[in-house]
């Protein structure tokens, strides 16, 4: 028995839908919840593919990154509301928001990647504190001046 589908002639594919609906359509389902994948299987799945790995707190400290040739990712929050190594999306191994779990989530990539997506954040450090050494004691004064200047003019008059 053959199924035939009928598409109209000059139909265009994704027409009718949201921006947003086609990008839910592109996303990825992630691992199977029937019963016909765990989730250690979808993990190894991840693994041999070398692709990004998300964690919750939960799930974090049966998976060990490097064995598996695997680091944390690392990029720098701005705000510094957190450390830079929590992320937010739905973990890969027990499909939960890790957004709503205390301390969020843990993402993993693999280290051939990992210098060419991140910011090695010990390195960083080292070189901020090399290039500060380097100042001499009238340039950090200098600074430290310019820096008074600029919170005296972000603090309004008469607080």
């Amino acid at each position: 028995m053959s199924v035939i589908i009928l598409v109209p002639a000059h139909a265009r594919l994704g027409e009718g839908f949201s921006r947003r609906e086609q990008i839910k359509a592109l996303e990825h389902p992630g691992r199977r919840t029937d019963g016909v994948q765990t989730a250690a299987t979808w993990i190894t799945s991840l693994i041999d593919l070398r692709k990004s790995i998300l964690l919750c707190t939960y799930c974090r400290p049966r998976f060990n990154p490097r064995r598996h040739g695997y680091r944390k990712f690392y990029a720098p929050d701005l705000t510094g509301k957190t450390d830079g190594y929590m992320h937010n999306g739905i973990c890969d191994a027990c499909k939960q928001q890790t957004a709503l779990l205390p301390g969020g989530g843990m993402t993993f990539i693999p280290e051939e990647t990992y210098q060419l997506v991140c910011i090695d954040p010990l390195d960083a450090r080292r070189k901020a504190r090399a290039a500060a050494g380097r100042l001499s004691a009238w340039e950090r004064v200098q600074r430290m001046w310019a820096n008074r200047g600029a919170r005296e003019a972000a603090v309004p008059k008469g607080a």
